[in-house]
């Protein structure tokens, strides 16, 4: 059976790695997620986002949801790499 996705799995997942380890990238697509990266590998499967503005959505819970948007805010370049310490900070940890 496939784990579930848990905060404190992604969580304890970051934390295994260095902090300068690039987890992800932000506004470079489905695969550069650090939250897909990490379904990717944990769970066998690649979670995904589509723009509720948009009138749809996917079925990620609220913390991953917000982990998301806030990936998907952070400026610099075209797309901005997310180490795991910033990851991290992104998750308030």
């Amino acid at each position: 059976m496939k784990n579930k996705l848990t905060r404190t799995g992604f969580v304890a997942w970051l934390k295994s790695k260095h902090p300068r380890t690039r987890v992800g990238q932000s506004l470079a697509g489905l695969h550069a997620c650090p939250l897909a990266r990490f379904t990717g590998w944990t769970i066998g499967t690649t979670v995904y986002w589509i723009d509720a503005a948009k009138g749809s959505g996917s079925t990620l819970p609220k913390w991953a949801r917000d982990f998301v948007k806030a990936v998907d805010a952070v400026q610099g370049g075209k797309s901005p790499q997310i180490t795991a310490s910033k990851a991290l900070a992104l998750l308030g940890e």
